[in-house]
């Protein structure tokens, strides 16, 4: 059977070693660099049971691509188009 040496005894730690890293202190926190305007931030939104309805109402009346099953555009996609109305209404 082989055998192997037990792992190195590490050295202890003094009081005087735990007060110099207290003492030493850390680094501050970095300022936040100001936030890329092209980059997507991600949200999250909690709407009722029925405005959900209406959104998907509205969604059903949009045409299909052939053949799919699917509603012509997502949950996601028809809120931004509508914030994207909004915005521009309002400027």
């Amino acid at each position: 059977m082989a055998t192997t040496l037990p792992p190195p005894r590490k050295p202890k730690v003094t009081e005087a070693d735990i007060e110099a890293v207290i003492n030493k202190g850390g680094s501050t926190i970095k300022e936040a660099s100001p936030a890329d305007p092209e980059k997507a931030k991600h949200i999250n939104v909690r709407l009722t049971g029925q405005i959900i309805s209406e959104i998907d109402r509205h969604r059903l009346k949009r045409p299909r691509k052939p053949g799919s099953p699917k509603p012509g555009i997502s949950i996601h996609d028809w809120i931004v188009e509508a914030v994207l109305e909004k915005l521009n209404i309002e400027k």
